[in-house]
């Protein structure tokens, strides 16, 4: 039979055309898949001013942090350090990771935190992990790492991590980590303990040579002198800086920025402190009488809690949590305004039920 060419042209380009639409439609979809990835994998902007704990508890090694509804994230003393969460009345303590981990910071949906340990138990022998920064669901799922270099704490402030790392080639870095993990950026080699941030800018003292006050401004990564004072664990609440006076054999003070002055809130020599809204507990340092004491933010109405050497002083809205030097098993707490002392046994009970 013939075929005119006309007609077989006309073929050609019909399955032409057929073999364009199956390619775009193949395009469309391979393209549509791959935005849906993208965006189920985006992690959410969090809202300006999201802070990821306090001064007080990063100072402290980060070991409890409270997030918005309630709910506290732990490093449980019990159980390695590994992480567990609970109510802030210290109910429904649930394990979730076997990750050994401090300087936890919450921000929306995730959590951040510095793995510590290199090994873990499965219950088959031991499995490597891998030490450094860390985002994960607040269920403790899907851990990814954001940066493997050795960290003394971190600091979430909005949608970025501010890191004192120890590279593994020696030396400090001060570093900025975006919560997605797709930046990493050296701010500065000076050996900057990002703890405590007010209104975006975080409050450190020099540690290279005069222990003066500055901040570091979160929204141009530049940094200016405050005060010329020689402090230590310095922290922004309102109108002042609390911190320990090196000059003063390490006593509590608090400077106030609006008048330029520097009030004595107790002579004791302070070897740790944390604050809250109400109080401010720290670790007097005695030969004789060494004790966890509290104190008003003024400095008034001075109490002991606890006689004896204690450190890792961390709180939450309802308690404040710590440990005796020496032991790192063992967790105390108190509840705000009270002295009745005793163990974390919500802590020690919940990895009887998890084995």
């Amino acid at each position: 039979m013939y075929n005119h060419p006309l007609k077989r042209s006309c073929n050609f380009m019909k399955q032409k055309l057929k073999v364009i639409l199956i390619l775009a439609g193949v395009i469309v979809v391979f393209t549509g898949l791959l935005a849906l990835n993208l965006f189920a994998n985006r992690i959410p902007q969090n809202p300006t001013g999201t802070v990821g704990n306090t001064a007080g508890n990063l100072y402290n090694g980060g070991y409890f942090c409270e997030d918005s509804d309630g709910r506290v994230f732990f490093s449980n003393s019990y159980d390695n350090g590994t992480l567990y969460v609970m109510n802030v009345d210290e109910s429904e303590v649930e394990k979730l990771s076997s990750n050994t981990v401090k300087s936890i910071n919450t921000g929306g949906d995730y959590l951040y935190y510095y793995m510590s340990d290199s090994s873990a138990s499965t219950g088959l022998g031991f499995v490597r992990r891998i030490i450094g920064v860390y985002r994960s669901d607040k269920d403790g799922k899907d851990a990814k790492t954001l940066s493997r270099n050795p960290a003394a704490t971190l600091l979430l402030v909005d949608n970025y991590l501010y890191v004192q790392s120890i590279p593994d080639n020696g030396g400090i870095h001060f570093l900025k980590l975006s919560i997605d993990g797709e930046e990493e950026t050296v701010l500065s080699t000076d050996k900057i303990y990002p703890a405590s941030v007010y209104n975006g800018r975080i409050y450190y003292n020099d540690n290279a040579n005069s222990h003066f006050l500055y901040q570091w401004d979160t929204n141009t990564d530049a940094t200016a002198l405050v005060v010329k004072y020689n402090m230590w664990n310095p922290i922004r609440q309102g109108d002042y800086i609390y911190f320990m006076d090196i000059l003063e054999n390490y006593r509590l003070c608090r400077y106030n920025l609006n008048e330029d002055i520097i009030e004595v809130l107790t002579t004791n020599r302070v070897d740790s402190y944390n604050i809250t809204d109400q109080y401010i507990y720290y670790q007097k340092s005695s030969e004789t009488q060494p004790g966890l004491m509290r104190i008003n933010l003024d400095g008034s109405e001075e109490v002991m809690i606890a006689e004896g050497v204690y450190n890792n002083i961390n709180t939450t809205s309802y308690y404040v949590y710590f440990q005796e030097f020496g032991n790192t098993v063992t967790t105390y707490r108190v509840a705000h305004g009270n002295t009745e002392v005793s163990e974390f046994f919500a802590a020690s009970n919940a990895v009887t039920i998890s084995e």
